[in-house]
C-alpha cells in the first residue's frame, strides 16, 4: 500500500470495518440494476468473494442516484463488471461513507486511477460535458457530495476490507486493491478491457 494510503488510516473511520450488525444490515439493502429491478445486496454476492466499489456519482460500482445512468456509464467506462446503484444511500450512510467537496490536499500523492485524470478544473470541464452529452440522465445522477469507497466481502459473508473516501478523488489505489485481492491485471489493448482477472 502506498504510504498516502498509510498515512489515512489514520484519519477517523477510513478503515474500520462495520459492525456485523452493520453489515447484515447493507446486506439487506435493496439495489437496482441497469433496467431498475432491484435485489437485496446480499443477494448478489452470496458464497462470493466481492469487491465492492462505492463510486461518487455517475458522471465524473455502487453509486448513488437513479439506475437510468448505468448503461452510459458502463459503456464510457468499458465497465466489465455489473454495476447496481442505491438511490436512497442507506448503504452509504450504513457504511458511514462520507459527503463532502473536499479536493485532495497540496502535497498528497495523486491516486494510480487519477495519473492521466487532468486538474479539478479539466475534470469539472469534462464532467459538464458528459453531462450536457447524456442531458436526459442528468436529473438521476445522485448527490454529488456523497463520496464512496471500497469494501471487500469474504464468500463467507465476513467484511475483509473497507476504506472511505476522504475527499473526492481518494478511492484505494487500484494498485492496491489488485494486491488485496491477489488478482493478475490483464494486458491491455485497444479493445481490451484490462480488467483484473481472479488468481485465487
Amino acid at each position: 500500500m502506498s504510504s498516502a494510503d498509510a498515512d489515512k488510516s489514520d484519519q477517523p473511520g477510513a478503515r474500520v470495518l462495520p459492525s456485523s450488525d452493520e453489515l447484515q444490515e447493507a446486506l439487506q439493502v435493496e439495489v437496482h440494476d441497469r433496467v431498475g429491478e432491484k435485489r437485496p445486496l446480499g443477494d448478489i454476492i452470496e458464497g462470493k468473494r466481492s469487491v465492492l466499489i462505492f463510486t461518487r456519482h455517475f458522471f465524473l460500482i455502487i453509486s448513488n442516484g437513479s439506475y437510468q445512468p448505468i448503461d452510459t456509464y458502463a459503456k464510457t467506462t468499458s465497465s466489465a463488471y455489473p454495476i447496481y446503484t442505491d438511490p436512497t444511500c442507506r448503504l452509504h450512510k450504513i457504511l458511514k461513507f462520507k459527503s463532502a467537496l473536499k479536493e485532495q490536499g497540496d502535497g498528497e500523492e495523486k491516486k494510480d486511477y487519477m495519473q492521466d485524470a487532468g486538474t479539478a478544473m479539466s475534470r469539472i470541464f469534462g464532467g459538464i460535458k458528459a453531462a450536457l452529452g447524456d442531458i436526459k440522465n442528468t436529473p438521476y445522477i445522485g448527490p454529488k457530495a456523497q463520496n464512496g469507497g471500497e469494501v471487500i466481502i469474504a464468500a463467507d459473508g465476513r467484511c475483509e476490507y473497507m476504506y472511505r473516501m476522504q475527499n473526492t478523488v481518494d478511492h484505494t489505489n487500484v494498485a492496491d486493491l489488485i494486491q488485496i485481492v491477489g488478482a493478475t491485471p490483464a494486458a491491455h489493448t485497444g479493445s481490451d478491457s484490462g480488467v483484473p482477472t481472479n488468481q485465487s
